[in-house]
């Protein structure tokens, strides 16, 4: 279906919304990226995100009709909904916030630090205590759903529901779910969203989810001792097995402000900072997101996670990598590997594959593809690369554009001596691995 939805690139949906580039999805839903007219008569970038028409249609519209009517500095901003047709198929639309980069994009990377965690986690819980007040149950807190938009940390809103509500996970259970998810009725609660916030909150410092009910089904989860207090006990208190018995999302608020110095240390990650700006499209406020800054003390640790990441001690390139704090060694074990004419052409000597975390392939809905250009001086080997479609994520066209600076070529023949030579090479990433390819562009 992946593919299906990528050929309505360049489509447009309710007359105004250009569906300007696929950034992923799934067999019964994708995401494009579009912009939408604001009251200023410019347009800014949205995302529009079309569904296949389920059985409560009308029901589902009407949920994202209250969830737009929400506004929180926390929470994804919904603009519109309603039905559109492409090519005969019946669909549903909501267009929202675009949002840079979410959590689940950083932590095939590394855990978050205790720091980091303190920066995440206030954000978040105004967001859902918000949804909660608010009457509604969000029902789907994970990684991927903790988003980042400039220096906000927010929490998606287009799947909100309402508590006691059977709950649509029955369609698609997810590691993430409470045991009362698997009963009949399945129902979607506030104890259902903390349960989720325990799990998310065990995996951003340790990168991998609590193991529980392999061997003692009735039997909670065990919150591995390497998470730090106060994070560890708030984990514990909320992967209760009884609902009942979880704790709120006040009561884990009040845990977090109880900290010494936590008040001290959230005003000063709201605080503006300076960092390094590039523009795109002229709408990008920052050259990543996710703001992170490890500095001299661990309380000014600004935001979280990719505007400033830490720089590796190697010397400086046109694009530095991130320097995983927790690095793999399945990422490091793939080798560069060297083939004649591996494209079934002339010229390429060696190709390397980009470098990908296991984790980092299982986040892979559909393909992501990388199209990186580089420029081959007269001995063969690359000058200089550049990103010239970049893909949804930051993460894998970080991977792709550093293999291609190692990819080496045939030397000049003699009338190309002094001459510029360019490629254009595409990276492929899928779950089952990595394709690449190359093309000539100019001599």
């Amino acid at each position: 279906m992946s593919e299906t939805w990528k050929q309505w690139e360049g489509r447009t949906v309710a007359g105004r919304f250009a569906l300007q580039s696929y950034l992923g999805g799934s067999d019964h839903s994708a995401v494009f990226l579009t912009f939408r007219q604001i009251a200023t008569g410019d347009s800014e970038k949205a995302a529009i995100r079309l569904i296949s028409v389920p059985a409560d249609a009308e029901k589902q519209l009407l949920r994202w009709k209250l969830a737009g009517e929400l506004n929180h500095p926390n929470l994804i901003s919904i603009f519109e909904a309603g039905r559109c047709e492409l090519d005969g198929t019946d669909l549903l639309y909501v267009v929202e916030e675009y949002a840079e980069e979410n959590l689940s994009q950083i932590l095939p990377e590394r855990a978050l630090t205790a720091e980091e965690a303190r920066a995440m986690l206030p954000p978040v819980l105004r967001g859902l205590q918000f949804v909660h007040d608010k009457g509604f149950v969000h029902g789907h807190i994970h990684p991927t759903n903790i988003l980042a938009i400039g220096d906000q940390v927010k929490l998606s809103s287009d799947a909100l529901e309402v508590p006691d509500e059977t709950s649509r996970r029955a369609e698609s259970p997810s590691a993430y779910d409470p045991p009362e998810a698997a009963t009949v009725t399945g129902a979607v609660s506030t104890a259902a969203d903390v349960w989720q916030l325990g799990m998310t909150l065990v995996e951003v410092l340790t990168q991998r989810l609590p193991v529980w009910g392999t061997n003692a089904p009735k039997d909670p989860p065990t919150v591995p001792a390497a998470v730090p207090e106060p994070f560890r006990e708030i984990a514990g208190r909320c992967l209760q097995m009884d609902p009942a018995k979880r704790c709120t999302i006040a009561e884990i608020t009040a845990k977090i402000n109880d900290r010494p110095g936590s008040a001290k240390a959230e005003s000063a990650l709201l605080a503006p900072a300076s960092a390094p700006t590039s523009t795109i499209a002229g709408q990008r406020k920052g050259s990543a997101k996710w703001p992170y800054w490890l500095g001299l003390a661990a309380l000014v640790a600004v935001a979280f996670f990719l505007i400033a990441r830490q720089k590796p001690s190697s010397p400086p390139t046109e694009v530095q990598s991130t320097q995983a704090q927790q690095a793999t060694a399945a990422e490091n074990s793939q080798p560069a590997t060297e083939a004649k004419n591996p494209d079934n052409q002339s010229g390429v000597v060696r190709r390397v594959m980009p470098r990908v975390s296991p984790n980092a392939l299982r986040t892979i809905q559909g393909r992501i593809k990388v199209r990186v250009n580089v420029e081959v001086d007269a001995a063969g080997n690359v000058g200089k690369a550049t990103l010239e479609s970049a893909g949804p994520s930051k993460y894998f066209s970080r991977v792709a554009l550093e293999a291609a600076r190692d990819w080496k070529f045939s030397p000049a023949q003699t009338d190309e001596q002094g001459a510029a030579r360019e490629w254009k090479l595409q990276f492929a990433f899928s779950r089952s691995g990595t394709e690449a390819s190359a093309v000539r562009t100019a001599r």
